[in-house]
C-alpha cells in the first residue's frame, strides 16, 4: 500500500468528520437537543476531522514502505477503537441513560478524536523509523569512505614511496648516461626517458588526489582567497623569473582543505605554458552568489594536447597536473579554462561564497 493511498483514506475520513458535525449542528433544532452536545460535537469532532485532514496533507508529500503504511492505518484504527470503547464503559458510570442523541455523539466524538490521535501516532512513528534508518545508513556511509580514505592513503604511501625510490635510482643512472652519450640520437633517447621518468614522478606526487576527499578535520572550510592564493604561489614550484601578481585582499570562500596545494598545482601548470619572463595575474570577482578565481599567465600559448583533451590525463607534464587540479577542486568548486590565445591562457575556478553560510 502506497502513503499517498493511506492519506486519502485519512482525508476521506476527516472530510467525513467535518460534515457530520456540520450537518448535524445546521439539521437539529436548538432546543430540542442539548447545546453543549451541539458545540460539543461542531468543535471536537469538526476539529478532529480538520486534524484528520492535516495528516492526510502531510502524508501526500510522504513515501513510506507498505509495513509503515499499513502500521499507520493500524494506529488509526486502534486509536478510534480504544477510545471509543473507553467512552462506551465510562458513561454508563457517569449517566444513568444514554439517549440515541448522546450515543451519536460519543460515538461520532471518539471515533474522531481516537482517529486524530492514532493518525498522529503511527504518522510520527513511520517518520522518526524512517529517519532512523536514514542517519543509519549515513553513518554506515561515512564509516565506509573514512575506510575507504585510509586504504587509499596506505596504497599511495607505498606507491608513492616505491615509485620515489624507482625514480631516484633512474634519475641517477640518467645522469651517469648522459656523461657517457655522445651521440645527438643517444642523447635524444636519453632526454626522452628522463621526461618519462618526470611523468612518473609527477603522477607519483599527485596520484592522491584521485582518492577520497580528506576530512575537515579542526580545519574551517571557510578560505581568503588572497591569502591562500599567496600560500599557494610559495608551495608551488614555479621558474624565479616568472613574476606573480596577487591582490593583497579577497573574498571568503568555501574551500576545501587542500585548496592551497590545488592552487599551488593548477600555477605550476600555468607556469609551464608560460613564457619564461611571463607573469601569472590573480583577480577575484562575486558573481549570483558566487566568487569567480582567475588565474591569467601571459604572455603563454595552450599546447593543442591539452586544449583537445583539457582535464584529461593523456598529456604529461602542465596536462597532467591540470588533470589533478580538476579532480581535487572538483569536491569544493568548479574549475574551466575562461581563455586561450595567443597572449594568454587563464583558467578559472567558481567558489561558494562563504558570506552565504
Amino acid at each position: 500500500m502506497r502513503t499517498n493511498r493511506v492519506a486519502s483514506v485519512i482525508a476521506l475520513a476527516g472530510a467525513g468528520l467535518v460534515s457530520f458535525a456540520v450537518v448535524h449542528f445546521l439539521t437539529h433544532e436548538i432546543y430540542t437537543v442539548t447545546t453543549w452536545h451541539i458545540l460539543s460535537n461542531l468543535v471536537v469532532a469538526g476539529g478532529a476531522g480538520i486534524g484528520l485532514l492535516y495528516v492526510a496533507y502531510w502524508l501526500s508529500d510522504q513515501s513510506f514502505s507498505t509495513a509503515r503504511n499499513e502500521r499507520i492505518l493500524a494506529w488509526t484504527g486502534l486509536g478510534a477503537g480504544v477510545l471509543l470503547a473507553i467512552f462506551l464503559l465510562v458513561q454508563p458510570m457517569a449517566q444513568e441513560t444514554v439517549t440515541d442523541e448522546e450515543l451519536v455523539h460519543i460515538v461520532q466524538v471518539s471515533l474522531g478524536v481516537g482517529g486524530l490521535l492514532g493518525a498522529a501516532i503511527g504518522s510520527f512513528e513511520a517518520r522518526a523509523l524512517s529517519r532512523a534508518e536514514e542517519v543509519t545508513r549515513v553513518e554506515s556511509r561515512l564509516a565506509a569512505l573514512e575506510d575507504e580514505r585510509e586504504r587509499w592513503a596506505e596504497l599511495n604511501t607505498v606507491f608513492g614511496h616505491y615509485v620515489n625510490n624507482s625514480v631516484t635510482v633512474i634519475d641517477f643512472c640518467l645522469a651517469d648516461l648522459r656523461e657517457r652519450v655522445t651521440d645527438e640520437t643517444s642523447r635524444e633517447h636519453v632526454e626522452k626517458i628522463a621526461d618519462r621518468v618526470e611523468t612518473i614522478a609527477t603522477v607519483a606526487e599527485h596520484v592522491d588526489r584521485l582518492g577520497p576527499a580528506p576530512e575537515f578535520d579542526s580545519v574551517s572550510p571557510a578560505t581568503e582567497l588572497a591569502s591562500v592564493s599567496e600560500q599557494a604561489s610559495h608551495l608551488a614550484e614555479i621558474d624565479a623569473d616568472l613574476s606573480m601578481e596577487i591582490p593583497e585582499d579577497g573574498p571568503t570562500v568555501v574551500g576545501g582543505a587542500s585548496v592551497a596545494q590545488d592552487l599551488a598545482l593548477l600555477l605550476e601548470a600555468l607556469a609551464e605554458i608560460a613564457a619564461p619572463d611571463g607573469r601569472i595575474e590573480c583577480a577575484f570577482e562575486a558573481q549570483n552568489g558566487a566568487v569567480l578565481a582567475r588565474f591569467t599567465a601571459r604572455p603563454a600559448t595552450l599546447p593543442a594536447g591539452i586544449e583537445d583533451a583539457l582535464f584529461e590525463p593523456v598529456t604529461r607534464q602542465s596536462g597532467l597536473k591540470l588533470y589533478f587540479a580538476e579532480r581535487s577542486i572538483d569536491s569544493y568548486g568548479a574549475l574551466s579554462l575562461a581563455r586561450s590565445d595567443d597572449d594568454a591562457v587563464a583558467f578559472e575556478i567558481r567558489f561558494e561564497s562563504a558570506s552565504d553560510h
